[in-house]
C-alpha cells in the first residue's frame, strides 16, 4: 500500500510539474461527472412522478426535464473534454517518465547494473509496450481520480437506493463481488506477467540479433536465422501460453463476480414490482430503480476496471520504485577530482570478480601510475587490461583494496567530477548516428557547438581527410538508417580517436586498443599525432593509459605494466623489460618475428 501511494504522489508530481492547469481542470471534471449522473438520476423520477400527478406539476415537469438534459449533456461534454485532457497530460507524463528513468539508469556511476538479470528483467517491464509499463503508471493518478468519483458516484447510487428501500442497499454489497474476485484474477496475470519478463528479454534479443545491420551479416552467413527465429518463436510461445493461461483463469474469477452482481440485479428488480404492486413505491421511483441499477453495474465494471488498472500501475510502480531506490542507493556524492596531478595515481591490493564469475579478473594488483606519465598496459586476452580501465575510470569499484588518486581515495571523489576530468577511446567504441560535428564534440558536451574546438580534435584523430571527403563536412548525417552516409569500422574509430581528444586537459587520457581497425599508414600518422597530444596531456600532469596489443605503439610509454591472469606479471621500461627476459620480451620478440 505505501509503495502505490508512493507511486501516485509521484505521478501527481509529474503531472502537475507537465501542465498544473490542466492537471486541475481534469480532476475537477471527473469529480463533477461524479456527481451529474447522481442528478440525471434524479430528474427522471421527478419528471415520471410530475408526469403521473395528472399535469397539476407540468411546471415541474418542465424544470425536472430540463434539469435532466442540462445533466446529461453536461456529463456528455465534460466526459469528452475530460477524456482529451487527461490523454493529452498522459502522453506528457510519459515522456517525463521515460526521461526520468533513462536519466536514473544512465546516472548510476557504475555499469555493474547493466549486467544484473534482476535489473534489467526490471528495466524490460518498466518499458514495455501498449498499456503496460510507462504508460500504465503514466495514466494511473488519473485512474485513481476516476475510481475515487465513480465511488463517490456509487455512494450516492446507494444513498438513493436506500431511500426507496433500505433492503435494495444490498445490492451495492453484491456489486462488490466483481470488485473482489477481479482483483484475485489481476493478481494471477500480474504473476505470470512478472515470470516471462526474462523469456521476453531473451526473445527480443534474439529478434535483434535477425534484424538489426550489425550482426544481419554473420547470420546470414552462418544461414542460421532460420534456428534464431525458431527459438524465439519457442520463447514467445512459452511464455504467451503462461500469459494466455492466467488470463483464462483471471477472467474466470472475474465472470464469477459478474454473476453473483447479477443475482442480486434480478433480485432488486423483483423487489421493485413488489412494492408498485403493494403501493409503496411510485412509478417514478421504479425508474430511479432501473436507472440506478444499470448505472451501478456501470459504475461497479469502471471501478473494476480502475482497480484492475491501478493493480497494474502497481505492478509496474514496484518496479519504478526499486529501480530509483537502487540508483539512488549506488549514486553518491564526494570531493571534487583535483585540477592537476602531482602524485599520480595508485593501484593498492585491488581485486575485482564481475558478477556470477568464479574467478576475478584483477588479484592484489598494486601499481602506481605517476603523474606526467604515458602508460603502456600489455597482456593476452583476459588478462585484466579492460578491467583495470573499467576500475581507473570509475565503471567498477574494487571487491576489495583501493584506488587513490594524489593520496585520495577515489570512492571519495564524486563520480561526475571525476568523469568530468576523463577522456578516452575504447575498443568497443559507440557509433553514433548523428551529424559528424555531434559524432565528436559530444567528447566534450561543453564544446559541442565549438566548430574549431572539433576540427582540431579531427586533425588529431586522424580523421579530417576522412571529414573533407565526406559530401557535407561536419554537416554530413551518418548511418544509413537515418539516409546517412555509412562508414567502415576503421573510419568510426577515426571518429572515436577525435571524440577522445576533445577535452583539452584530461587527468586520464585512456587509449584502449585505439588503432586496433586502421590500417598500418593510419595508424603511423595517428601516433605521430598522439606523440604530441601525449607530450601536451603529461605537461599538465596528466596520465596516458596506452592499452594495446601491438607493441609497435608502446616506444611511447615512459612505463610499461605487464598484466597475466589478473595480476601484475611485470613492469618497467621497454628496454628494461626486453632485458629481463620475462613474458614482455617473449611477447614482444613473437609479434616482432611474425613481421619479418
Amino acid at each position: 500500500m505505501k509503495a502505490r501511494a508512493r507511486v501516485l504522489a509521484r505521478m501527481l508530481a509529474l503531472s502537475v510539474r507537465a501542465d498544473p492547469k490542466v492537471a486541475a481542470l481534469a480532476g475537477v471534471l471527473v469529480v463533477f461527472g461524479a456527481g451529474a449522473l447522481a442528478l440525471t438520476a434524479l430528474a427522471q423520477r421527478w419528471v415520471v412522478d410530475s408526469a403521473a400527478s395528472g399535469g397539476r406539476l407540468a411546471g415541474g415537469v418542465l424544470l425536472a426535464a430540463a434539469l435532466g438534459a442540462a445533466g446529461f449533456a453536461a456529463i456528455t461534454i465534460s466526459t469528452h473534454i475530460q477524456n482529451n485532457l487527461r490523454n493529452d497530460l498522459s502522453d506528457r507524463v510519459e515522456v517525463l517518465l521515460n526521461q526520468e528513468i533513462l536519466t536514473s539508469a544512465s546516472g548510476i556511476p557504475t555499469v555493474e547494473h547493466l549486467e544484473r538479470p534482476e535489473y534489467l528483467d526490471r528495466l524490460a517491464m518498466l518499458r514495455a509496450g501498449g498499456a503496460s509499463g510507462t504508460r500504465a503508471l503514466a495514466v494511473s493518478c488519473w485512474v485513481a481520480v476516476e475510481t475515487a468519483a465513480t465511488l463517490l458516484g456509487l455512494g450516492l447510487t446507494v444513498f438513493l437506493l436506500a431511500g426507496v428501500h433500505p433492503a435494495l442497499s444490498l445490492l451495492t454489497l453484491l456489486g462488490g463481488a466483481p470488485l473482489v474476485l477481479g482483483n484475485r484474477g489481476d493478481r494471477l496475470v500480474q504473476r505470470a506477467l512478472d515470470g516471462i519478463a526474462e523469456p521476453a528479454r531473451q526473445e527480443q534479443a534474439l529478434h535483434d540479433l535477425c534484424t538489426l545491420p550489425g550482426p544481419g551479416k554473420e547470420v546470414r552467413i552462418a544461414g542460421n536465422g532460420w534456428k534464431l527465429s525458431r527459438r524465439a518463436r519457442d520463447l514467445w510461445a512459452s511464455a504467451l501460453r503462461r500469459e494466455v493461461a492466467a488470463q483464462v483463469r483471471g477472467a474466470a474469477w472475474r465472470w464469477a463476480g459478474w454473476i453473483c452482481f447479477i443475482a442480486g440485479l434480478v433480485t432488486a428488480i423483483g423487489i421493485s414490482v413488489t412494492m408498485v404492486r403493494t403501493g409503496q413505491a411510485t412509478a417514478g421511483d421504479i425508474v430511479l430503480i432501473i436507472v440506478l441499477a444499470g448505472r451501478l453495474g456501470e459504475q461497479i465494471d469502471a471501478t473494476l476496471d480502475g482497480v484492475s488498472r491501478l493493480s497494474e500501475a502497481g505492478r509496474v510502480g514496484r518496479h519504478y520504485l526499486w529501480l530509483q531506490d537502487y540508483a539512488a542507493a549506488r549514486t553518491r556524492g564526494g570531493g571534487p577530482a583535483p585540477y592537476r596531478l602531482r602524485d599520480g595515481i595508485t593501484f593498492d591490493d585491488v581485486t575485482f570478480t564481475y558478477a556470477g564469475a568464479r574467478t576475478p579478473a584483477l588479484r592484489e594488483v598494486s601499481l602506481h601510475l605517476p603523474a606526467g606519465s604515458v602508460v603502456g598496459l600489455v597482456g593476452v586476452n583476459g588478462a585484466g587490461k579492460s578491467t583495470l580501465v573499467k576500475l581507473l575510470t570509475g565503471m567498477y569499484r574494487p571487491a576489495t583494496g583501493s584506488i587513490f588518486v594524489d593520496g585520495a581515495e577515489l570512492a571519495g571523489i564524486d563520480p561526475a567530477s571525476w568523469r568530468a576530468r576523463l577522456s578516452g577511446a575504447f575498443q568497443d567504441f559507440v557509433t553514433p548516428h548523428l551529424p559528424v560535428s555531434e559524432a565528436i564534440g559530444i567528447g566534450d558536451l561543453s564544446r559541442l557547438e565549438d566548430r574549431p574546438a572539433v576540427l582540431a580534435a579531427a586533425e588529431k584523430g586522424g580523421a579530417a581527410e576522412l571529414i573533407a571527403g565526406l559530401p557535407r563536412g561536419l554537416d554530413t548525417q551518418l548511418g544509413r538508417a537515418f539516409d546517412g552516409e555509412e562508414l567502415s569500422h576503421g573510419q568510426w574509430q577515426k571518429l572515436a580517436l577525435a571524440r577522445a581528444l576533445m577535452r583539452p586537459s584530461p587527468l586520464v587520457l585512456v587509449l584502449d586498443e585505439p588503432t586496433a581497425a586502421l590500417d598500418p599508414q593510419a595508424e603511423h600518422a595517428v601516433f605521430e599525432r598522439f606523440a604530441e597530444q601525449s607530450a601536451q596531456v603529461s605537461a599538465n600532469g596528466g596520465i596516458v593509459l596506452l592499452v594495446s596489443h601491438r607493441f609497435s605503439t608502446l616506444h611511447l610509454a615512459d612505463h610499461i605494466v605487464v598484466l597475466s591472469g589478473g595480476r601484475v606479471a611485470e613492469q618497467g621500461s621497454h628496454a628494461e623489460l626486453l632485458a629481463g627476459g620475462g613474458e614482455y620480451a617473449t611477447l614482444y620478440l613473437t609479434q616482432a618475428r611474425g613481421y619479418r
